[in-house]
């Protein structure tokens, strides 16, 4: 074999070989591209789109922050309480067992939470921002340690979309306590929604939100089973709230729609019905950088037991009165709290709240009346994401008899921020 034909046998080895490795290494560049997302089926547009992602995160126009704490709460239940982690007066067996009356010591770690924020900066002054949170609160069993959705919400100029607390809701006059629920009274569970915020001047803000949630009521008895689980039209809930260094003050309304089924044939009948609640907090005596400060609400109305506390899920939104008819319930509901602070590391809270139904249209004789609540604590960090508290806690549930009971709870819980 001469030498001119060796050397062009290893010249076309060598090409196939170089074609060889530029297309596999082709293939690669394309399989990467191609699977830019763990989800091919999103459109080109958006998988382009995402293509930009890593680079804003470069440039700092993306921040993530993961937040959350441990928590851990304990107690001794004096008899009558039978939820561990919760405390609803309106529960507390007003005709106990054996079993009910008997005192109870628990341990819980499933209020643990963790959350994303997260703000996409489209310019200084154009921003976007996204949260989600979630604990592992889900069930009363004491066993489950499902995941539980919190918040999930995204807000872009004014606008937030997703589901967090009602716009019923003022969070800021939410008492500083131990106790997971709060006050039997505080008006505003966490619904699915979209809200419009805006500030009118440096001291007044408005908000007007569309939420939907499950209906509420108790059905005709021909019908015991019937639970919709749909709205015909979502509620509306507006408020307009006055803010400065002593303070808020919040006015708010809501109007609501509520459909059933009616009693005598399966056709979908509705009522509207709504009411408004007061709220605010109150700072005073400042020194050293702190103060004291008075937390209180109150809230009025024909059909909304789902939005107060102590109610919600008992079917106290209607219920068919003395005549047959469904009728929207008239409810109300008021808290007030003053927290002392010690110093800049600890504080004080007393807490009275009370709820009532205006039952004398309804036939059951065991049906919700009133309920109290009462607690007082004591809270402590001493030192920066750690938090400890001690609390104790009283409530009574009343029917429509008079009949009572009361329930005392003696608990502690401890924070680790993260």
């Amino acid at each position: 074999m001469s030498i001119k034909f060796k050397v062009l046998t290893v010249f076309c080895f060598s090409m196939l070989g170089s074609f060889a490795f530029a297309q596999k290494n082709k293939d690669t560049v394309a399989l990467k591209q191609h699977n830019i997302t763990k989800d091919n089926q999103d459109p080109l547009p958006v998988r382009e789109k995402r293509n930009s992602y890593s680079d804003n995160r470069k440039s700092k126009k993306i921040s993530l922050d993961f937040i959350g704490y441990i928590k851990l709460i304990g107690g001794l239940d004096l008899g009558n309480i039978q939820n561990t982690s919760e405390f609803y007066p309106s529960k507390i067996p007003i005709y106990p067992t054996l079993r009910e009356e008997k005192p109870r010591s628990f341990l819980d770690a499933r209020q643990t939470r963790l959350a994303v924020d997260g703000v996409y900066e489209i310019s200084n002054a154009d921003k976007v921002h996204i949260y989600v949170e979630m604990d592992f609160f889900n069930t009363e069993a004491a066993t489950s340690f499902v995941p539980h959705l919190r918040h999930a919400y995204g807000e872009y100029k004014g606008f937030l979309i997703g589901q967090t607390w009602s716009t019923m809701k003022n969070t800021s006059a939410f008492p500083v306590q131990v106790d997971f629920e709060g006050p039997n009274s505080i008006a505003g569970p966490r619904n699915p929604m979209i809200r419009y915020t805006q500030s009118i001047n440096n001291k007044y803000s408005f908000a007007v939100a569309l939420e939907t949630h499950n209906e509420d009521y108790t059905p005709y008895d021909v019908n015991v089973d019937d639970s919709m689980a749909f709205q015909y039209v979502p509620d509306l809930i507006v408020y307009i709230q006055k803010n400065g260094n002593w303070g808020n003050l919040r006015l708010t309304g809501i109007l609501k729609n509520m459909s059933y089924t009616n009693a005598s044939s399966d056709a979908i009948k509705s009522k509207t019905s709504g009411g408004a609640e007061i709220s605010g907090i109150v700072k005073f005596l400042n020194r050293n950088k702190i103060n004291d400060d008075v937390r209180f609400g109150y809230t009025y109305g024909f059909g909304i037991a789902h939005y107060i506390n102590d109610l919600r899920g008992q079917g106290l939104d209607a219920a068919p009165d003395n005549n047959g008819d469904m009728q929207p319930i008239p409810v109300m509901g008021g808290f007030i709290a003053y927290k002392h602070a010690w110093s800049k590391t600890s504080t004080s809270s007393a807490v009275f709240s009370f709820t009532s139904i205006d039952n004398s249209d309804y036939v059951d004789d065991d049906m919700y009346d009133f309920s109290t609540y009462g607690a007082v604590n004591y809270m402590w960090s001493p030192v920066d994401r750690l938090d400890y508290g001690v609390e104790l806690i009283y409530g009574k549930n009343q029917n429509k008899l008079n009949d009572n009971g009361v329930g005392y709870r003696a608990q502690f819980m401890a924070i680790y921020h993260l």
